[in-house]
């Protein structure tokens, strides 16, 4: 019975396999950046599409929201059964102090 095997004594098979080896290892590293890089940069086209329709979603919120605030005048307020009162301060205005239903008091000096 004759059993085959593979010579490794011969340097330069062993250069040649070494070689090869680290080639195939560099030529998958190479393609696992390259993979990596492209499927980041499709990652950052979408956030950057995203983040600028939510900027384009806020500006037409805020552009609604500056038409309905423009909109409340004080006689649509009072039509609403709103009243003006007048700010009523304690001492010459340096100090503000608000009393609630518990009886607690609560002060902010300017």
């Amino acid at each position: 019975m004759t059993t085959k095997t593979l010579d490794l004594n011969n340097i330069e098979r062993k250069i040649f396999w070494a070689l090869t080896a680290s080639l195939g290892i560099v030529l998958g590293f190479y393609l696992y950046s390259v993979l990596s890089l492209t499927l980041a940069v499709v990652a950052r086209d979408s956030t950057v599409k995203a983040a600028h329709e939510l900027a384009n979603t806020a500006g037409s919120l805020e552009a609604e929201y500056l038409a309905e605030t423009n909109g409340v005048t004080l006689a649509y307020a009072e039509s609403l059964g709103f009243h003006e009162v007048s700010a009523k301060y304690t001492g010459s205005g340096v100090a503000v102090a608000v009393a609630n239903t518990n009886g607690v008091k609560l002060s902010m000096a300017r």
